[in-house]
């Protein structure tokens, strides 16, 4: 009866052993950083309806009356976006909860056209110069693993921090088909409260160098994906 003791105790200690040995080995990274892209941000959003709405663009330079009379609101075309693009970095507080930061930036170019009346009535389109507009945003994060396995993973994460972002327009034409100059018309710089929550983040890949994708809302994007590396 006292070996068969023995035997149970020495089992359970190896059991034990063990067990606490793989979770030494499961959550032996603490720290982890990451880079992703996305796309759907809130600045962009943001962008689209003063676009739609016309609060954007309207001080351009009335006195380029040359060869006609200006008659309209700014246009915009031929438009290249950057898209969402983010580092991040989180430190493991405990094998669940991780806390750290995000650091995200998007921006677009297009170019900025008037629109222009002749003596007979004939309206034109003339392109008069370039609009650039950038978004940078700060915020620290916290990150809940709700599944933590060596090669997969699942997790959410939610940030709160403030985007900063700055448009600048460039005149360019004299609005008679001559060059001129670059004379910024716009420029302006304005800060905005902002968030990132990712409701499902899903990752697999080796114990420290993973693939992964996000679905949620904020300014690193509706979608995102991203390289992580774990330390």
């Amino acid at each position: 009866m006292k070996t068969m003791k023995s035997w149970m105790f020495a089992a359970i200690l190896f059991c034990g052993t063990s067990m606490s040995a793989q979770a030494q080995e499961y959550y032996q990274t603490k720290d982890e950083v990451a880079v992703t892209i996305g796309g759907g941000t809130n600045s962009q959003l943001f962008d689209a309806f003063s676009r739609l709405f016309g609060v954007m663009g309207e001080a351009l330079v009335t006195g380029i009356m040359t060869g006609g009379h200006y008659v309209g609101t700014t246009s915009y075309d031929n438009e290249k976006y950057i898209p969402a693009l983010s580092v991040e970095y989180f430190h493991h507080v405990s094998p669940m909860v991780s806390i750290g930061g995000i650091a995200a930036f998007n921006g677009y170019s297009s170019d900025m056209y008037c629109n222009w009346q002749t003596s007979d009535h004939v309206s034109t389109k003339e392109k008069i110069g370039s609009a650039k507009k950038y978004n940078i945003t700060v915020m620290p994060a916290v990150k809940f693993d709700w599944l933590r396995k060596k090669n997969f993973g699942i997790y959410s994460k939610i940030g709160l921090g403030a985007t900063y972002m700055y448009e600048k327009e460039v005149q360019k034409n004299d609005g008679s088909g001559q060059d001129i100059d670059d004379k910024v018309v716009h420029s302006d710089g304005k800060w905005m409260a902002n968030f990132q929550a990712s409701l499902l983040g899903i990752e697999a890949g080796t114990e420290k160098i993973r693939g992964f994708a996000e679905l949620g809302a904020g300014e690193q994007g509706i979608i995102l994906a991203g390289l992580r590396y774990k330390f």
